[in-house]
């Protein structure tokens, strides 16, 4: 399991964070979009902005872990 760690992401004035744990880098935009449905994050996950740091090899079961909104 991999823990990615992802910057830039659910923008509202300032940018916020999520960390996801999943197997593979499809598989957290998958857990990402079930927790955020919506055209408007699914192009925030997919924008040359977002930056991910991926951790591996950690024991944690798959989904979001934590998340904070950007905020103004």
């Amino acid at each position: 399991m991999n823990l990615y760690i992802i910057n830039e992401i659910l923008v509202d004035y300032t940018s916020g964070m999520v960390v996801i744990a999943a197997e593979s880098k499809e598989q957290c935009r998958e857990l990402f979009i079930e927790k955020f449905p919506g055209e408007y994050f699914a192009k925030d996950y997919d924008s040359e902005h977002t930056k991910f740091t991926v951790i591996e090899g950690v024991n944690h079961p798959a989904g979001v872990v934590s998340y904070v909104y950007g905020g103004g």
